[in-house]
């Protein structure tokens, strides 16, 4: 589990933001996104594959929308809570190379499922649509698995953590 499970994660939307009173709230989380690629390249839209388990595992900031007061925060990498991981999986680019073509069938279009920084917006009811601005190619963007049509899961990164390099074994997920 990460820093903030679901009962805090309660705790933080019932309490609001200290500082003005304010209801709606601005997640950080690293979530999972699947990009579809061909040759090593995108060729086509993130879509996110993640559950509520995993946001919540993922959460490294939370602030006021309003005032942007912070009312929960974590340094650790939110993949495995190595100190001062967030800062390397938010300033370095992805170091898992993006496979050019299915190992088994030689198939040049693959899903690359990745965690990407991410920002949600909550009020109450339904949270907003999740929106990221980092690409394939930019700090933050950090590939742990490669999925073939045909030969499902074909690669999967399970040496270190995705995010900060830290050695495995890595904690279990939610979800």
């Amino acid at each position: 589990m990460g820093l903030l499970d679901e009962p805090g994660l309660d705790r933080l939307l019932a309490a609001g933001c200290a500082a003005c009173g304010g209801r709606k709230l601005r997640f950080a989380t690293y979530v999972d996104g699947l990009l579809p690629i061909m040759g090593g390249e995108p060729v086509g839209t993130l879509a996110w594959v993640y559950d509520g388990e995993k946001f919540v595992d993922g959460i490294y900031e939370v602030a006021c929308a309003q005032c942007r007061h912070v009312v929960f925060s974590a340094d650790v990498c939110p993949r495995c809570h190595a100190p001062g991981g967030l800062g390397r999986a938010l300033a370095t680019p992805n170091r898992w190379p993006v496979p050019a073509a299915c190992p088994s069938c030689d198939d040049e279009q693959l899903r690359y499922v990745a965690f990407v920084p991410a920002r949600v917006v909550y009020e109450g009811q339904r949270a907003e649509k999740a929106r990221t601005a980092t690409e394939l190619h930019e700090d933050g963007f950090h590939g742990y698995r490669a999925d073939c049509r045909d030969c499902g899961t074909v690669a999967e990164r399970t040496d270190s953590c995705p995010l900060c390099e830290a050695p495995a074994p890595l904690r279990p997920r939610p979800g």
